[in-house]
Order: structure tokens, then C-alpha cells, then sequence
């Protein structure tokens, strides 16, 4: 008799009335999360703040001179170059996400020691550069093409040494099929694999678990509207563009949560012929000269020197 109770009292409850309220419910709260999705997911492929002077630095170790570079997207790009010693390389520094060419002022600075000339540019959608759109390196492709035929022109026939970082890393590598033998090696500091892992990451580190792949789920869908290029975001993929006779070095944090170290091992598997991967246990992200100074400079360092005779 109890169990009759209970069921015929489960059975009053659930209601027709009752599931449709339910259903109701359940697709506000879908509403809710794609719409959501979708507003994060634009701002985060949108520029962050309307462009904003960046002068020329002073600094004891380099005269620097303020340009601009314009790509044959129509972008204008801020930028800054120091002349070096006739017979080095030029270096093409390029920042990451969110940044600016100042960020790159500490490597400008090792490489300048060594006699090298340094071009840093600020990327689309950041900084003083024009551009509404940051599909994280992969329509910078074009700036890093264009800040090397800066170079050429200003210094033809020196090899060319281009270092980016975390994103820059990611424009670096989208170039790196178009460039070919323009550039004589890559540095690629905390490179992400691809855009799905990277945005895996950063749900994993804001948020608890469950929730967190909700949200990545959300961008995820969300990703397909506001970035139609979304698969192509693959630095994974494209490093394969590097020629085979063109050296790589890939510097990653162990500690790093947002571009992982066996992210830049995989990226190290498809150039492993001709690249090497350097390891900085306790480093995170992009803070190899804080936790390992002097390593990082001998490595940036001897990259440079290490290069073959007639590409340095």
C-alpha cells in the first residue's frame, strides 16, 4: 500500500503542466549559455581597447626609431628598429596575445648585445596597429611578412631571425609556408598546438571542473560564428610550412597552463629534423628570463650563433 502511494504521488506530480514548465526552463537556460558563449567569444576576437600611443623607448643599449609597416591587407602597424652592426642578423621580435611591442623590449635587448639590428612590431588589433580582429595569429601572418620585407629593404641580403611569442609564436608559423628561405631560423617561445587546445586551457585554469567544460563547449560552438577559420588556427599544422633546412628552437614552460609543454612537443615532432625544444622546468608562461635568465640568453644566444655560414 505505501509503494502504491508513493507512486501514484510521483505520478500527480509530474505533470504535463509541469514538463512543459520544465522544458521551458531547460531551453532558457540553453538560450542563456549559447548567447553567453557567443558574446565571450566575440570579445575575446575583438580588439580590447581603442589604439593607444606607443613612442619610441629611450634606452642606454640602442638607438630606436619609430615606423610604420603596412601589409597588403591594408593594416598600418606600429613599429620600432634599432640598427646593429653591419655583418648580423636582423631580428623580428613579435609579442602574444593581448600584448605590445614593448613586451619585447628585455629579448630586443640580448640580441642588440650581440650586435644584431631589432625590428618590434605590434600586431593587428593591439596597441597602435589598426585592425579590429584577433583570430590569435593567424590574419598576423601578414604583419609578419610585412616587417620582413621591411628588413630586406633595409638591410638586404642579412639573414633573418624571427622570435615570437606565445601568439607571435603562432603568426610566426602561419607566415613560415610564404617566407621559406626568407627567414634563416625561428625562435618560438610557449607556442600553442592549436585554438581548441588553447581555449581547452584557459576554461581548465578559470574554472572548476564540469563547469569548465561546459564553458569550452560554449566557446567552442561559439568559435564557429565569430571565427570561420577556426580549424585553420593550427600552428600544429603549419609548422610544416619551415623548410627543412631552416633551423627551430622551441622554448616551453613545465609549469605553463596556458600553452602546455606537450603542446610545443608535439610542435617539436613535425620539425624534430631540424628543431630543437628546450625545456624550462619551473617556468610558466613566457617568464623563461625570470625564472632562468641566464639559460634562456645562452639559448637565444647560441641559436644565432649556431646558424649556418651564409644565413647569419
Amino acid at each position: 500500500m505505501r509503494e502504491f502511494r508513493s507512486t501514484l504521488f510521483v505520478t500527480q506530480r509530474i505533470t504535463p503542466k509541469r514538463i512543459k514548465h520544465c522544458s521551458w526552463l531547460l531551453a532558457v537556460v540553453v538560450l542563456i549559455w549559447l548567447v553567453g558563449s557567443l558574446v565571450v567569444a566575440h570579445r575575446l576576437t575583438r580588439r580590447r581597447r581603442a589604439p593607444f600611443a606607443e613612442p619610441a623607448p629611450t634606452v642606454a643599449w640602442g638607438a630606436f626609431e619609430s615606423t610604420r609597416l603596412s601589409t597588403r591587407d591594408g593594416q598600418k602597424l606600429g613599429a620600432w628598429y634599432a640598427e646593429g652592426k653591419e655583418e648580423a642578423a636582423s631580428v623580428l621580435l613579435l609579442h602574444g596575445n593581448g600584448g605590445r611591442r614593448g613586451n619585447c623590449l628585455d629579448r630586443a635587448q640580448i640580441f642588440a648585445a650581440e650586435g644584431c639590428s631589432v625590428l618590434l612590431i605590434t600586431l593587428r588589433a593591439h596597441g597602435d596597429s589598426t585592425g579590429q580582429i584577433n583570430d590569435i595569429g593567424l590574419s598576423a601572418r601578414h604583419d609578419v611578412v610585412a616587417a620582413v620585407d621591411f628588413l630586406e629593404r633595409r638591410r638586404p641580403g642579412r639573414p633573418v631571425v624571427v622570435l615570437g611569442t606565445s601568439m607571435g609564436a603562432a603568426a610566426a608559423i602561419f607566415a613560415s609556408g610564404e617566407l621559406a628561405h626568407r627567414v634563416s631560423g625561428y625562435i618560438l617561445e610557449s607556442p600553442y598546438e592549436h585554438l581548441r587546445r588553447a581555449v581547452r586551457n584557459r576554461t581548465e585554469t578559470a574554472l572548476p571542473p564540469l563547469l569548465d567544460w561546459v564553458a569550452y563547449q560554449g566557446l567552442l560552438l561559439a568559435s564557429y560564428v565569430v571565427l570561420p577559420d577556426l580549424d585553420a588556427i593550427s600552428p600544429v599544422k603549419s609548422i610544416e610550412g619551415i623548410p627543412p633546412d631552416v633551423p627551430v628552437l622551441i622554448l616551453a614552460g613545465g609549469a605553463d597552463r596556458k600553452a602546455r609543454p606537450q603542446e610545443a612537443k608535439a610542435l617539436h615532432r613535425r620539425v624534430k629534423s631540424h628543431g630543437r625544444l628546450i625545456l624550462f622546468e619551473k617556468a610558466g608562461h613566457l617568464n623563461f628570463l625570470e625564472t632562468d635568465g641566464t639559460r634562456y640568453r645562452r639559448s637565444l644566444i647560441d641559436f644565432v650563433h649556431s646558424l649556418k655560414p651564409g644565413t647569419t
